[in-house]
């Protein structure tokens, strides 16, 4: 189990950025295979492609750290029994009307 600060992507965002640049390369290649594209074209899809999936990589990490270090920094939520409640504020103690051994 990862630890609460170690950042995790979500699998499908490198499903969807590998499916849409394989049919994005696919299409390049298929053009460039019938001479409808020039090799330079097919080599500029190529780079494009390449930066674009290494751009994506970094924000995804980028966002998982700082999810990461969100969920550090914040706690899990306030208790809705206990002196750490909400209502505690205001003295009310949604406990209190329990007798004793938890009872009513």
């Amino acid at each position: 189990m990862a630890s609460s600060s170690q950042p995790t992507v979500d699998s499908r965002h490198f499903v969807v950025m590998a499916t849409v640049s394989g049919l994005v390369l696919a299409a390049t290649v298929l053009l460039w295979v019938v001479d409808v594209v020039p090799f330079g074209v097919f080599l500029g899809v190529l780079v494009a492609v390449a930066v674009a999936q290494a751009v994506v990589v970094m924000l995804l990490l980028r966002g998982a750290r700082e999810r990461a270090s969100r969920a550090d920094r914040l706690p899990g939520g306030a208790s809705t029994i206990g002196p750490d409640s909400p209502g505690a504020r205001y003295g009310y103690d949604p406990m209190g009307d329990l007798g004793q051994g938890g009872r009513r």
